[in-house]
């Protein structure tokens, strides 16, 4: 847990460095040292790695899929690159290694809570996400006030995700420390300054899933969640135009898309990634294309050291991995929302609604299909709420009976 905060900030600042891979490249020699610590670490600190977690045979079915797929179909060369075996092992056996060493790691202590930490780091990966969008928009202040409106922003869709992440972890914290209440409604709003068309639609519902819940749980602070939300609803409604007239480089391109969509005339780069992903998959129905194809760069040439993405899960899934990739990745999704929901527990409803919200972010990005950082934190999430069972969490308690119930209990 004690790397957690420097390789969440340290992927922040990884995130404004688009289309850079000839300057990391430049970096290696520096990982030298770097994995000697690491491998010291793992030797130093060794426990057997455990396949007794309940996430385990899902994870292995899923990468199993991801090897698979493109079989009988895709070129060697494209089979074997290096962006292909990165994302293969990031993806698969590599993630299962991970799970196996944290889920192996993680213990519950008396004086140390997981929780409680994990919920500290993610709110501070979250304000310092929030920092770099506000911060952008001070140094540029005169563009946008020439503008009149958002900023250009290449890294927004990674930035508007992270903070997805983290807004509902400043809502777990308010439940302890009342000013983090605050915190959740300036990460939404540091959201919306990334003029994220994605983000502005599922942060927006994320915001409400949050309040929604927090509202029903929390009553000591349920007075504040109200007149929070009747604060920004007169302010919005007074000054309704203004706001609309600085979101409307977003807006603009929200409503140009849905628009185009329905009338079956999309000039949308991702629609004809869709399109062309459909059709990939029923080509090859049963195994895919393989997560390595890059017979789609005539859709749109991806960066070097990234794949041909479809930006949307459900149909990456489907066109990289076929119907042996639906059913692994299907019955690993199920899995994970039972483990999350066997016990409804307010830390795991906060887990369930950052999960779900990056669920929601891909279905127009990449998102999950990113080993790092996004990947990651799923990973990392799931460990948590099965090992940290026996740490004390505050149950979600909605009827008075139930309540008097576990009262006496």
């Amino acid at each position: 847990m004690a790397g957690l905060a420097p390789f969440s900030l340290t992927s922040l600042v990884a995130i404004k460095c688009y289309d850079s891979f000839d300057v990391f490249v430049g970096y290696i020699p520096y990982l030298v040292p770097l994995a000697g610590f690491v491998l010291f670490h793992l030797i130093a600190y060794r426990k057997k790695l455990s396949t007794e977690g309940i996430m385990f045979k899902s994870m292995v079915f899923v990468s199993i899929s991801i090897l698979l797929g493109g079989l009988g179909f895709i070129l060697p060369e494209e089979y074997f690159a290096p962006t292909s075996i990165y994302h293969m092992l990031g993806l698969g056996f590599g993630m299962v290694f991970i799970y196996s060493y944290l889920h192996a790691h993680i213990d519950v202590k008396r004086n140390y809570s997981h929780i409680d930490m994990l919920t500290r780091i993610m709110v501070l990966t979250g304000t310092f996400a929030a920092f770099m969008v506000i911060s952008h928009y001070i140094i540029n202040i005169n563009a946008v006030i020439d503008r009149g409106g958002l900023l250009f922003m290449q890294w927004r869709n990674n930035c508007s995700t992270i903070l997805m992440i983290t807004i509902p972890f400043a809502f777990l914290m308010a439940n302890k420390k009342s000013y983090a209440t605050v915190l959740g409604f300036i990460f939404y709003f540091a959201l919306l300054l990334t003029g994220s068309r994605g983000g502005m639609v599922f942060g927006s519902v994320e915001i409400v899933m949050c309040i929604v819940m927090y509202m029903l749980y929390d009553k000591r602070r349920r007075l504040a969640y109200v007149i929070i939300c009747v604060c920004i609803l007169f302010g919005f409604l007074a000054f309704a135009p203004q706001i609309t007239e600085f979101l409307g480089y977003t807006l603009d391109r929200l409503f140009k898309a849905v628009n185009e969509f329905l009338m079956g005339e999309s000039t949308e780069i991702r629609a004809a990634h869709y399109a062309r992903g459909i059709n990939d998959f029923l080509s090859h129905p049963l195994f895919g294309t393989g997560l390595g194809y890059m017979g789609n760069r005539d859709v749109h040439a991806s960066v070097e050291f990234a794949l041909c993405w479809y930006h949307c899960a459900p149909i990456q899934v489907c066109a990289s991995f076929g119907l042996i990739g639906i059913l692994a990745f299907g019955y690993q999704f199920i899995k994970r929302n039972v483990l999350i929901w066997r016990k409804a527990t307010l830390f795991n409803m906060t887990i369930f609604l950052s999960y779900i919200s990056l669920e929601m972010m891909s279905l127009v990005n990449p998102g999950v299909f990113c080993p790092i950082p996004y990947l990651f934190y799923v990973t990392l999430f799931m460990v948590m709420v099965e090992k940290c069972d026996g740490e004390f969490q505050e149950k979600i308690i909605v009827s008075k009976r139930r309540r008097e119930k576990e009262e006496k209990a």
